[in-house]
């Protein structure tokens, strides 16, 4: 490449690098702790009924755990409905056990998948169908709970007038690798996808994360249910998408310190976990998946050996570049505190495991034909609707 090509290719490089800055700085202001503005329990006359859903299959290992941290919750009037999606280990068992001791939870067992629906969508659905509550909250069996982040979370949304409130869970992670490649998963989600931009009223952004999807019912039902998702494998963002493009109020926020969850064991549990999903996020869509292949390296990778390979203003435009993506993974991780500048060290190699992920999730769906989920396979002529 010639000086003056490879010198613009700097320029645009470092220019695109300090707008990313810029959106981590503004993600920052927006996406703020549960606990900054929720910290009034509220009298308990005033709450309003709340049901949560929990679709599981095959979960015996962690459910146990889990649903107690939710049968614990410092919440009047809360309803429970869990739902045993054809498990053939003893989750339904698990679920009959704890749910005998509470006269307020639910237990649905799902025999046989309906045409038309993905397993966990229609789980979802069929124990919303069965929910009396005024909200909703939709989370998976492996999360656990503070004692107060129900009433937190309800107290927050009615303070603030919202219709969907989604909550980032605290990872529980083990490895240097898994740790960075998940920390980037979240700088990706917040600037490269824009999903903080759920928090701006005017943008048509939206977003929901599965472990805690909180929604009012007339939302919900505005939003068309989970009838409307029954094929989405990234039900949890879709529902969340539809909800802003209704121009109702939504909210992400940071749940740190109120809900947990072991996301991925391992890199292969993480490159296995994100297959199902990825490629529907960006709508099937292989161009858009060409681009963040492209686009993501690009920015966030090649600005660190570039800065070696070049010279002059070239060098330090890539050096300037690889410090605006370090600033920006150091700011949008900024909960992780004392281990994100130690993280940040393998963020271009954390980069490129991203770009495999996403490129392998586009791969082996259009190569298999589509997904498997759940022991169950969803071929991507039913994933697209058609």
């Amino acid at each position: 490449m010639r000086p003056a090509a490879s010198s613009l290719v700097a320029l645009l490089i470092f220019l695109a690098s300090i707008t990313k800055l810029f959106e981590a700085l503004r993600a920052r202001r927006l996406v703020r702790p549960l606990l900054d503005g929720a910290l009034q329990v509220g009298a308990s006359s005033a709450l309003p009924k709340l049901s949560v859903v929990i679709p599981a299959r095959n979960e015996e290992r962690k459910l146990e755990g889990a649903l107690r941290t939710v049968l614990e919750q410092y919440y009047p009037g809360l309803e429970v409905i869990l739902v045993d999606d054809r498990s053939t280990d003893g989750t339904g068992r698990v679920m009959e056990r704890l749910a005998a001791g509470h006269g307020d939870t639910a237990v649905i067992h799902v025999e046989e998948l309906p045409a038309g629906w993905l397993g966990k969508n229609h789980a979802i659905h069929v124990g919303a169908e069965r929910a009396s509550g005024e909200w909703l909250l939709f989370t998976d069996a492996d999360v656990l709970f503070h004692p107060t982040t129900f009433r937190r979370a309800i107290v927050h949304t009615e303070e603030r007038g919202l219709d969907h409130l989604t909550l980032v869970p605290e990872l529980k992670l083990s490895g240097y690798w898994l740790r960075g490649l998940v920390a980037f998963f979240y700088t990706a989600f917040l600037v490269h996808r824009g999903y903080y931009k759920a928090n701006v009223p005017s943008s048509e952004i939206g977003v929901g994360i599965g472990a805690f999807n909180l929604i009012r019912r007339g939302a919900y039902e505005k939003a068309g249910g989970y009838e409307a998702l029954a094929q989405r494998p990234d039900d949890d963002l879709t529902l969340g998408d539809r909800v802003k493009k209704l121009g109702l109020r939504q909210e992400l926020a940071l749940g740190h310190g109120l809900i947990e969850v072991e996301w991925y064991a391992s890199l292969e549990e993480f490159f296995r976990g994100v297959e199902k999903n990825s490629f529907a996020a960006l709508d099937y869509s292989v161009s858009k998946v060409a681009f963040y292949a492209v686009e993501i390296p690009a920015l966030t990778a090649w600005p660190f050996a570039a800065a070696f390979l070049s010279s002059g203003a070239t060098a330090k435009l890539y050096a300037g570049s690889a410090v605006a993506q370090v600033a920006t993974f150091a700011v949008c991780n900024r909960f992780l505190r004392g281990r994100v500048l130690l993280l940040a060290l393998g963020y271009p190699v954390c980069a490129l495991l991203f770009s495999y992920a996403l490129v392998r999730s586009a791969l082996l769906t259009l190569a298999q034909g589509g997904i498997w989920w759940r022991d169950t396979f969803y071929p991507l002529s039913l994933l697209k609707g058609k």
